[in-house]
C-alpha cells in the first residue's frame, strides 16, 4: 500500500509564499495497492495535480466524503473525467446522489455531466455496509464508510487491503461528548496510517464548525493502536513556519502509546507498515542545508554534500558532479547506490575522466547551452536529437539508466562551474526508475544555484593556497603544485580510513577531512624562508645545509600560527611537526628543541608525514629517479614503528588503490604549469 497526499488544506486553497512548502491545495489523497489498483479520496484542488500525473488510460475509484467546496472544487479538473481512456467509479454518500449533475450544470462548471468524455460510473455508499473491490490481478480492497460529526454530514473511509488498514476522516469534529470520543477511537483503532482533520489548536478551535484540534487526535491515538497519525486539513492561514513548529512539537512527544505523528504535506508519501513511514523536513530545509554546507571547505566534500542532497530530494539512485575546466567537463564526484554505499563514494573522487563541452553528450549539451535536460527515458530519445545517451557505462556494468536529470550550475557573471547529473529517480513503492518530476527539477535548481556560491567560496580559498604554493614552487623547484595536491589528498584519505576504524561518524569525518586536505597542502610552506643556495642546490645537502633546511618547519609553523580552530591552525601543526618521527628521531627545527615521539606527535602531522614521504619517493626529483610504487610501499612498511605510526601504516596499505588514483589525477607537470588552476 502506498498513500500520497495531493492536497492538505481545508476550507479554501491558500496559495502564497507563506504556504508554499506544506502546500496550498485542498483535500485529495491517492492510495495504490502493490498491483497498482488506484483509489482516490476527495476531489479538492489537489486532484488537478494528481490528474496531470496520470497516463491516458486506466481505472480510478474516487470516494467523496461530503459536498463542501474544499472537498469537491477540483472535480471538474480531474483528467480521467475528460479522457475517453479512463473509467472512473465515483462513490458518493447517499445524500450526494445528484452531486455530478449539480456540479456539472453550466453554473458551477461550464461542461455538462453528460458531455464528459470519460466513463463515469456512480455508486452509493451506505454507512456500515462495506464495499469489496477487486483488482484484475485479484487484490481485494475493503472500503467501509463511517459517518462523522460534521455539519451537513461527512463520510469517513476505512480501507483494508494487503493486510493493512488506512483511515481517512474527511471532516470530523471531536467534542467532549462520550459518544463522539468513543466513535473517534473506534475509527482510529488498528489503522496503520490515519490521515485526519486537525484544522485547529485547542487554543483557536471554533466549536460547531466541524473540525478538530490536533491535541484531541493525539489524545485519542494514544488510547488505541495506531501505526502513524498524519494531521491534515490545515487552516488556510496556517503558515509553513507555524506548521514547522507543530511538527517539531509532534516529534517531542514521548508518552507511552503515542504513535509517530506527522504534519501533512503535499507530495508526502506513506508506505506502511514501515516505521517511521516518513522522514519530515522543515520548510527551511534549504537554509539548514546551506548552514551545514558552510562548515566545509574542501571541494570534494562540498560536491559530495551537494550531490547527496540533490539525490535525497529526487530519490535518485545515482548521480555525478562534473566541474568545468576550460573546454572540458571533469568527472569530479559520483554516487551510485546500486554499486556502492554513499559513504564509500570518496573512493571514486579521483577518477581522471574528462569529456568535451559539446552538444553531443547529455552533460556536454547542458554545459554548452545552459539548458536543463529532464529525460523520462534515455532509450526513447528522438532519432534526430542533438544529444545522445552514451550507453558504454551501462554496457560494461549492467546498470540500467532510464530517467536522467542534467542541470548546469553557474557562478557570478554566469560563469559555468559545472554540471549536476542525476540518474533514475526511484519510485518509493515499486523501487523501479521513474521520471523526475517538475517539483524535483525546481528544487534541484534552487539547490544548485545556492550551492554554487559555496563552490566559488571554496575556489577562492584554494586560490589563496595556490598563491602560497606558487611562491614556494618558484623558490623550490622540488615543491610542485601537483605534489602538494597529492599530499593533501593522500593525507585526507588516510585520515578517512583511520577515522572509520575509530567508529567516528561520517559527518564528523567529512567535516574534519574537508579542512585537513587543504591544510596538508601547506606542509612545506616554510621553505619560503630558506635560502635559494640551499633549496636550489642540485646535489645532496651538507650537514650544515641540512640544518638550515630543517628550519623550514619552524618557519612554516610561525607563518601559519593561529588561535582559530580552522584550516590555518591545522596547517600550523602540520608544518611544524610533519618531520617528527614515531621513534623520536625526527626534527622540529634546526636544533633539538620540540622533539616529539609516538602519539605525542599531532595526528594530522603523523598522517601528513607518511603521505609526504611516500609521494616524494614515487616522484622524480633533480637528485633522484622515482621509485616504483611497490618499492615505496615496501619502504613505508619497513619504517613502521620507526619513522611512521604503525597504525597509520596499516591504514595506508588498505587504501593503496586510492593512492594510485590520486597519482593519476594529479600528475607532475613542469614548474611553469604546476598549479591548478593558473594564478591570476
Amino acid at each position: 500500500m502506498e498513500i500520497t497526499l495531493w492536497g492538505v488544506r481545508g476550507s479554501i486553497s491558500s496559495p502564497s509564499s507563506a504556504t508554499q512548502y506544506y502546500g496550498p491545495n485542498t483535500a485529495c489523497i491517492e492510495l495504490r495497492t502493490e498491483d497498482d489498483m488506484f483509489l482516490v479520496f476527495d476531489a479538492g484542488s489537489g486532484i488537478r495535480l494528481l490528474g496531470d500525473s496520470l497516463p491516458d488510460k486506466g481505472t480510478c475509484h474516487l470516494f467523496i466524503t461530503h459536498g463542501h467546496l474544499d472537498h469537491v472544487q477540483g472535480l471538474g479538473f480531474f483528467k480521467p473525467l475528460h479522457h475517453p481512456g479512463w473509467t472512473t467509479h465515483l462513490y458518493l454518500p447517499e445524500w450526494l446522489a445528484d452531486l455530478p449533475e449539480a456540479y456539472f450544470n453550466g453554473t458551477l462548471f461550464p461542461i455538462a455531466f453528460s458531455s464528459l468524455r470519460g466513463s463515469t460510473i456512480r455508486h452509493m455508499v451506505t454507512p456500515g455496509t462495506p464495499l469489496l473491490l477487486t483488482s484484475p490481478q485479484g487484490t481485494e480492497v475493503r472500503v467501509e464508510g463511517i459517518l462523522t460529526n460534521h455539519p451537513g454530514g461527512n463520510m469517513a473511509y476505512r480501507v483494508q487491503t494487503e493486510g493493512l488498514t488506512f483511515f481517512y476522516s474527511g471532516d470530523h469534529e471531536i467534542t467532549d461528548t462520550p459518544e463522539v470520543w468513543a466513535s473517534t477511537k473506534a475509527m482510529l483503532h488498528g489503522a496503520n496510517v490515519a490521515v485526519v482533520d486537525a484544522s485547529y489548536n485547542r487554543s483557536d478551535k471554533m466549536p460547531g464548525w466541524g473540525h478538530s484540534a490536533w491535541e484531541d487526535w493525539v489524545e485519542a491515538a494514544r488510547e488505541v493502536e495506531v501505526g502513524c497519525l498524519v494531521l491534515s486539513h490545515h487552516q488556510p492561514s496556517r503558515t509553513d513556519t507555524e506548521l514547522d513548529t507543530l511538527q517539531r512539537n509532534l516529534l517531542l512527544y514521548k508518552e507511552e502509546g503515542t504513535p509517530p505523528m506527522y504534519v501533512a504535506r503535499e507530495n508526502m508519501r506513506l508506505l506502511p507498515p514501515a516505521h517511521p513511514p516518513y522522514q519530515p523536513e522543515s520548510s527551511t530545509w534549504l537554509h539548514e542545508f546551506l548552514d551545514d554546507l558552510a562548515l566545509y571547505r574542501e571541494e570534494n566534500v562540498i560536491l559530495d554534500r551537494i550531490l547527496a542532497k540533490a539525490r535525497h530530494i529526487t530519490r535518485a539512485d545515482a548521480g555525478t558532479m562534473f566541474l568545468a575546466e576550460g573546454n572540458e567537463l571533469v568527472f569530479a564526484y559520483t554516487h551510485n547506490d546500486t554499486f556502492f554505499h554513499v559513504n564509500s563514494s570518496y573512493r571514486y573522487a579521483y577518477v581522471n575522466m574528462r569529456m568535451p563541452i559539446s552538444r553531443e553528450s547529455l552533460a556536454g549539451y547542458a554545459a554548452a547551452t545552459g539548458a536543463t535536460l529532464n529525460i523520462p527515458n534515455v532509450h526513447l530519445l528522438p532519432a534526430d536529437s542533438t544529444y545522445k545517451f552514451n550507453s558504454e557505462f551501462d554496457a560494461k556494468t549492467g546498470y540500467n539508466t532510464q530517467s536522467v536529470l542534467t542541470m548546469p550550475f553557474f557562478g557570478r557573471n554566469k560563469q559555468l562551474l559545472g554540471v549536476l547529473q542525476l540518474l533514475n529517480s526511484v519510485h518509493p513503492r515499486t523501487k523501479q526508475p521513474c521520471p523526475f518530476t517538475a517539483d524535483m527539477e525546481a528544487n534541484v535548481r534552487i539547490l544548485a544555484r545556492e550551492a554554487a556560491k559555496f563552490l566559488e567560496f571554496g575556489a577562492i580559498l584554494r586560490q589563496n593556497i595556490y598563491r602560497m604554493l606558487h611562491i614556494t614552487a618558484i623558490h623550490d623547484p622540488r615543491e610542485t603544485g601537483p605534489h602538494a595536491e597529492r599530499v593533501g589528498a593522500i593525507t585526507a584519505e588516510l585520515y578517512q580510513r583511520w577515522a572509520e576504524k575509530q567508529d567516528i561518524s561520517p559527518d564528523q569525518i567529512r567535516h574534519f577531512k574537508s579542512q585537513l586536505r587543504m591544510a596538508a597542502m601547506l606542509h612545506d610552506i616554510g621553505k619560503i624562508g630558506i635560502s635559494d643556495l640551499v633549496l636550489k642546490k642540485p646535489g645532496k645537502l651538507t650537514p650544515s645545509e641540512f640544518i638550515v633546511m630543517r628550519d623550514h618547519v619552524s618557519l612554516g609553523g610561525a607563518l601559519l600560527a593561529s588561535e582559530d580552530q580552522d584550516i590555518t591552525e591545522l596547517a600550523c601543526l602540520i608544518a611544524r611537526h610533519h618531520h617528527q618521527r614515531w621513534n623520536g628521531t625526527g626534527y622540529a627545527g634546526s636544533g633539538q628543541e620540540g622533539l616529539l615521539a609516538g602519539e605525542d606527535i599531532p595526528l594530522v602531522a603523523r598522517l601528513t608525514a607518511l603521505a609526504d614521504v611516500f609521494d616524494a619517493l614515487v616522484s622524480p626529483r633533480c637528485y633522484k629517479a622515482p621509485w616504483s610504487f611497490e618499492d615505496a610501499l615496501g619502504y613505508i612498511q619497513e619504517e613502521s614503528g620507526k619513522h611512521f605510526d604503525p597504525e597509520l601504516v596499516t591504514c595506508f596499505m588498505e587504501i593503496t588503490d586510492i593512492v594510485r588514483m590520486i597519482g593519476q589525477r594529479y600528475p607532475d607537470t613542469n614548474i611553469a604549469s604546476a598549479l591548478l588552476p593558473p594564478v591570476d
